[in-house]
Parts: C-alpha cells; sequence; structure tokens
C-alpha cells in the first residue's frame, strides 16, 4: 500500500498503538487488525531491522527448555518450575507446527544431530524421553522424527554424524526447522496486517508518550532520509513490543527495569561439502545450548550467551567470542582444526530477556501493564519462535479492556515472487525506505554470501527508478548499505 505521509497521521485517533515492527509487533498487529481493532503499527526504522534479523533462524523444537540448570536430583522437588518449562515448551512446539502449516514457503527443513558423550550432564534415556515429550506437547502435529543411533549406524548415514569426535554413547537424529528467510517472516506479517486494516509507519520514531485524560497522546518523529515530520496520535492503548529496546522507549514504562539483554554471537563458514544441509545441537563445554545450523552452501555455528546492559544498537561481536565458538567447534569435530581464517563473516544479535528482582529470568511470555500506567502494555519474554503465541496474549489483553470485536486471523502467508521484473513494484508497495530495506528484508540477496554486495548497485538502479530517488540520493544509499553491512556483520 501506499507508504503515509507522517504529517496525513498527526492527530489521528486508534484503538491501538504498538510500537516495534519486530516479529512479536507485527504479529500484533496482524492479530489486533484481523480482530477488528483499528491499529497503528510504528518503529523508528525498517521493518524486522532489530533483533528478529540477527537470530540463529531456527524454528527449534524447544527441548532445551526443559533442562534445568540445577542438579537432576532436585528435579521432582521443583515441580512448580517443570511444569513451567513444559508449558512454555508447549507454546514453542504449538508456534513451530503453526508456522509450518501457515508459512511454509518461508521455512526449510534439515536433518539434525544429538551427540552422546561419556559424561553428559544428561543420561541418554532422559534425553530419549526429552524428545518424545516435546513431540507429544503439540500432538505429534509436526513430527521431530527423533531416533538415537549407535556411533558406527549415525557415522554411516551422515558424513557430519561420522567426524564428531569420541568417545561417544550415541547420536540422536531428528528434523528441525530453519527460517529461510527471518526479515521476511517479519515483512509479510506486517503487509498481511496491513490487509487486515492495520496502518504501518516505519522510520517514525516513539519521542514520548503521555496520558491525555482516558487515552494515550503519542508523538512520532520522521526518521526518514531527506524528510522532516512529526505527528501526536491518540490511542486507548498502547503495546509496547521493542524488544530489547522496550526499557529506552520515552514514556513507555515507569522507570523499572524490565529486560536484560542476552548477546548471542552466531560464526558463518564453509564447512565439509558432505555436511551441507545437515546440522547439531548440543550443549558448549560450558553447559550452554550450541548449535551447528545449515545455511545453503554454509553453516554458521553458536551462540554464545552474555548478558549485556549496554544499548543494543552499540553491541558488537568480539574476538574472544569468535575464539570460543570455534573452540567448540574445534572440540565437536577435532580433525576440523576450524580458525578465523575459515570466517566469512559473524554478527550478534540482543534477545531481551525477562527480569525479576533484577535478575534474568526464563519467565514466559508476558504481557504486562503497570496499574500506574493502564493502557500501556509491555511484552517481554519472547523470541521469534514465539512470536504469533506472544500476539495472541496481546490480543487478549487489549480485549479485556476495550472489548471483543472479531475472531482471530487465520489464513496461510505466502513467501513472496523475487523476480527482477517486479522488484520494483515491490519497493514501492513494500514500505522500502532504504537501499537496505530492500537488499535486507524485502529479497534474499542480504542472506547471500557476499551480504548482497554483488547486486547492490543494479538493485539500486531498480529502487530510485521506482522510488523516484536523484542520482545523488542513489549514491547515499550505497553508501549507507555498506555502512550498514560494515555495522551489522563483521568479516574479519
Amino acid at each position: 500500500m501506499t507508504r503515509p505521509a507522517l504529517t496525513s497521521l498527526d492527530q489521528t485517533e486508534y484503538d491501538v498503538i504498538v510500537i516495534g515492527a519486530g516479529a512479536v509487533g507485527c504479529a500484533s498487529a496482524r492479530q489486533l487488525a484481523g480482530r477488528g481493532f483499528r491499529t497503528l503499527l510504528v518503529d523508528r526504522g525498517d521493518i524486522g531491522a532489530g533483533t528478529s534479523s540477527r537470530s540463529s533462524r531456527m524454528l527449534y523444537s524447544g527441548l532445551g527448555y526443559l533442562a534445568a540448570r540445577y542438579p537432576l536430583w532436585q528435579m521432582p522437588f521443583r515441580p512448580a518450575d517443570m511444569i513451567r518449562r513444559l508449558l512454555y515448551t508447549r507454546d514453542v512446539m504449538r508456534c513451530r507446527a503453526e508456522l509450518v502449516r501457515d508459512m511454509p514457503g518461508h521455512l526449510t527443513k534439515h536433518r539434525f544431530h544429538y551427540p552422546f558423550r561419556q559424561g553428559d550432564r544428561y543420561p541418554p534415556w532422559l534425553v530419549d524421553l526429552g524428545f518424545r515429550l516435546v513431540e507429544a506437547l503439540d500432538g505429534w502435529q509436526v513430527p521431530l522424527s527423533y531416533r538415537r543411533l549407535p556411533p558406527a549406524k549415525a557415522a554411516g548415514e551422515s558424513a557430519m554424524a561420522a567426524a564428531l569426535g569420541g568417545p561417544l554413547r550415541g547420536v540422536g537424529v531428528f528434523e528441525e526447522y530453519m527460517y529461510a528467510w527471518p526479515e521476511r517472516i517479519c515483512v509479510d506479517t506486517a503487509l498481511d496486517a496491513e490487509r487486515r486494516g492495520a496502518t504501518l509507519r516505519t522510520y517514525a520514531e516513539v519521542t514520548a508518550i503521555a496520558r491525555e485524560g482516558e487515552a494515550w497522546l503519542v508523538t512520532l518523529d520522521e526518521r526518514a532520509p531527506d524528510m522532516q515530520g512529526r505527528a501526536q496520535i491518540r490511542a486507548r492503548m498502547v503495546v509496547n513490543a521493542a524488544g530489547p529496546w522496550i526499557d529506552r522507549v520515552p514514556g513507555g514504562g515507569s522507570g523499572k527495569r524490565r529486560v536484560i539483554g542476552v548477546k548471542g554471537v552466531n560464526v558463518m563458514l564453509r564447512l565439509p561439502e558432505a555436511f551441507r544441509g545437515q546440522g547439531l545441537e548440543a550443549f558448549s563445554r560450558k553447559g550452554e545450548p550450541y548449535y551447528v545450523f545449515p545455511w545453503r552452501d554454509f553453516h554458521f555455528i553458536g551462540p554464545t550467551e552474555t548478558e549485556v546492559t549496554a544499548d543494543p544498537d552499540d553491541i558488537r561481536v568480539e574476538d574472544a567470542e569468535i575464539d570460543y565458538i570455534l573452540a567448540e567447534a574445534n572440540h565437536l569435530f577435532p580433525d576440523l582444526h576450524l580458525t578465523r581464517a575459515d570466517v566469512l563473516h559473524c554478527w550478534c544479535g540482543v534477545r531481551p530477556t525477562s527480569t525479576r528482582d533484577g535478575r534474568v529470568t526464563s519467565l514466559p511470555v508476558e504481557v504486562a501493564e503497570d496499574p500506574a500506567m493502564p493502557g500501556l502494555l509491555a511484552v517481554t519474554g519472547s523470541t521469534i519462535m514465539l512470536h504469533r503465541h506472544a500476539a495472541r496474549k496481546v490480543a487478549r489483553s487489549v480485549e479485556r479492556r476495550l472489548g471483543r470485536r472479531g475472531p482471530e486471523p487465520a489464513g496461510v502467508i505466502p513467501a513472496p515472487e523475487t523476480k527482477d521484473q517486479g522488484i520494483g513494484q515491490m519497493a514501492a508497495r513494500e514500505h522500502v525506505v532504504r537501499l537496505a530495506d530492500l537488499i535486507r528484508r524485502r529479497l534474499p540477496d542480504g542472506l547471500e554470501p557476499d551480504l548482497g554486495r554483488g547486486r547492490a548497485e543494479a538493485l539500486s538502479r531498480i529502487a530510485a527508478a521506482s522510488l523516484g530517488w536523484s542520482e545523488a540520493r542513489r549514491q547515499d544509499e550505497l553508501r549507507h548499505f555498506e555502512e550498514d553491512t560494515a555495522r551489522v556483520y563483521r568479516q574479519l
């Protein structure tokens, strides 16, 4: 649809304003608009340009959420914690099944491995039970097809399994899904919200939120290049879905800290050709989840798990994090001898983890309303895996205050056509503002090994013709794209 001028929104009124066009914000806008609420979705940048674009790109089955950090013998004495973990994993599996059904063109399915080693914290029988339990939690809608094989049989079926260092007690084999295009999940969800009646405005930064009578007054400032403007918009409710930036939205909370960032680093490299399309889940020597993810002809490995308090905009990949990730890979596959010379690029994201009394907690997704700020909701504890679950919780919270208006939206969201002859039209109708928006989040080029540089010149000309850029603006967009690439990705 046509991108609205920010000033055209001045003094308009909505039922709900959703702040943050990441996976959770886009899904929340879709739920609300589909149920009949007049909805505005805003973001200070592009759709899906924050944490949602820097995830580990895995539609995870959730087995790791059952893994408690305390000794196994304590599990029977902590029933509330185990029930919470089971419910959380159930939500993950249900969302997994929902995305496989509704967005199949955005996913790819792969064979994954789980190595059983001598001295593992979790015995094979308990992991077997965990996989069976995880499958049962969603009623076997999307089976994991899990089986545990002896080392020799696993090695005969898979070069990746054969390359695992020992001593091995066995290898679990199962099916997992990857997001073929996580940014596009956000874009297509936002566009579906727009088709259902939501208004979408990117590059509009929230600079103030204030109570005005029975409504909220939200001030938006223009952030698109070569544009200026401000709008003040009234809404009966506001949903703060800004992810790790949730506590940095002016007026978006009472000052109490609601999230602590957990930094995750991933490293892209080329593994042996025989590993192509296969993945691995394990635990690092520190006891943290560790993955080898298939990505086209390549793999990426990681992540790290580091608490951070700095502005997520300023977080970068550090040398020690790269070295740790490579060391863990060499521990798993001792014959690979990976070094920094094998790294194509690496990136990091900050996951917004809920806090309780100032400490990180693995609480389930929460949609909280501060009693002193009625009608202002904050979404915490969600990941891209649970974005639809979080959105339904948002919608139910809104319905409790504003009343129910319509049924939950349903239907398949197809993957887009990306043929060259339609790119100009795509740029015009999908709220593209910058060249980076087109290359990274509307087209798959940004996820190629060259990070989109190979077609940047050609795509800039298409965008310029479609969006009316001058030659000076086109050159500026090329420079900005290079700067953005260097900011998001580190190349050694």
